[in-house]
Formats: C-alpha cells, sequence, structure tokens
C-alpha cells in the first residue's frame, strides 16, 4: 500500500495572512493558481494510482477544492471522504499573529513550537495526536482488510509534518527544523522491508499564465 499526502493548492490566506483577522481557517478557498497547481497535482497523480484507491480529504474548503480536482480524473467507483482528523493546526478561531500580549509571548518561548497550545485552539502535539488517531483508526484498518493499494490524503502542510514525525518515528524536535510543504506537492510513503520511507514526488511548476 502507498500512501500519498497532497497539500492544498495555493489559497486565499497563502497570499494575504490577514485575511485570517476575520475569516475563519476552514472558509479560505483556492485562487486562481491554486486551482491549477490541484489540477496539475490531479493529472500527476492519474498516471501513478491504480483501481484500487481510497480518497481522504480535510474538510476545510481548500482541501476539498484541490481532493475534488484530483477525484475527477479518477475512475468514478474511488470512494472519497472527508475526514476532520486531516484537518489543518488550529491556531484559535480568527488569528492576529502581530496582536500576541506579552504574557502570550513568554507562554509561548517557554513551551516551544510543539507543546504550545494557542488560544482556541492547538498545540503541535494535538496535530501529532490527530496523526496517530487517524492511522490507527483509519490506515491500519485499511491495511489489514488490503482492499486499497493507493491512500490519497489531502490535508495541509502542517500535518504533513505531524504524519511524517509519527510514522516516521522522527523525533519531535524534528518538526521544528522542517520549511512549510509547497502548495499541491505530492508525498509518497511506502513500507519497504518492514520500514517506512517517503519521498516527495511532485511539485507543481504552474503560474496564472500558462
Amino acid at each position: 500500500m502507498t500512501i500519498y499526502l497532497i497539500r492544498h493548492g495555493e489559497s486565499e490566506h497563502n497570499v494575504d495572512y490577514t485575511l485570517m483577522e476575520h475569516i475563519h481557517d476552514s472558509a479560505h478557498n483556492l485562487t486562481e493558481l491554486g486551482h491549477k497547481q490541484a489540477k496539475a497535482a490531479a493529472e500527476f497523480l492519474k498516471s501513478k494510482v491504480s483501481d484500487k484507491t481510497v480518497l481522504y480529504s480535510s474538510p476545510y474548503n481548500r482541501t476539498m477544492q484541490t481532493a475534488e480536482a484530483i477525484r475527477s480524473v479518477l475512475p468514478e467507483n474511488v470512494p472519497f471522504y472527508q475526514n476532520p482528523l486531516l484537518r489543518e493546526w488550529e491556531l484559535g478561531n480568527l488569528l492576529n499573529i502581530n496582536n500576541r500580549t506579552p504574557e502570550l509571548k513568554r507562554e509561548y518561548k517557554a513551551a516551544g513550537k510543539f507543546y504550545y497550545r494557542y488560544p482556541n485552539g492547538e498545540s503541535m502535539a494535538d496535530v501529532y495526536l490527530r496523526a496517530a488517531m487517524f492511522y490507527s483508526t483509519a490506515l491500519q484498518r485499511i491495511e489489514q482488510q488490503q482492499r486499497y493499494e493507493d491512500v490519497l490524503l489531502v490535508t495541509h502542510s502542517a500535518f504533513i509534518h505531524a504524519f511524517l514525525t509519527f510514522i516516521m518515528q522522527y523525533p519531535i524536535d524534528n518538526e521544528n527544523k522542517q520549511k512549510p510543504f509547497e502548495n499541491a506537492c505530492v508525498i509518497a510513503i511506502n513500507e519497504i522491508d518492514g520500514d517506512y520511507q517517503h519521498d516527495k514526488i511532485f511539485v507543481p511548476k504552474v503560474n496564472v499564465t500558462n
């Protein structure tokens, strides 16, 4: 079984982060470029996956739009599910990163990026637990049943980091050294001789004019 982690295409708040201050993270849509990136990822995956494929997506607008682009090129019998465990790292209901109080800044410095829990949001440790829960409740069952050869997960950069940290058994400080994954990139995970290996196999090379 091959697991494909796909980040959503470029979204509105990737272009203008201040939108996070008054629009909930789940409601941000893909930009024109984001739609083209999603289509490019879909065309790439079309030739990679088998008929025995299942597609999961975070329920956020930008991931669902990316997943719909992928679904449109797959066989009609491929199951497609939303799963909120795949959602983005929640940094609060609305986020103004420039309006943190001195007290919150002290808490962040004391706890560190992995353990700091944002007000009304999550810590990266919480995202890690969601990744572990998705693996144990969905992926292990798929492995045991052997119904699918390919599993597509359309999700977010922070979740991808958390999932890789979990499944590869990286030390938790490894997450701090990672840069965000590119929009609509594809990471493939395979089990070889009992160990998981992963590789970034696709990054879209598109722009709004092509």
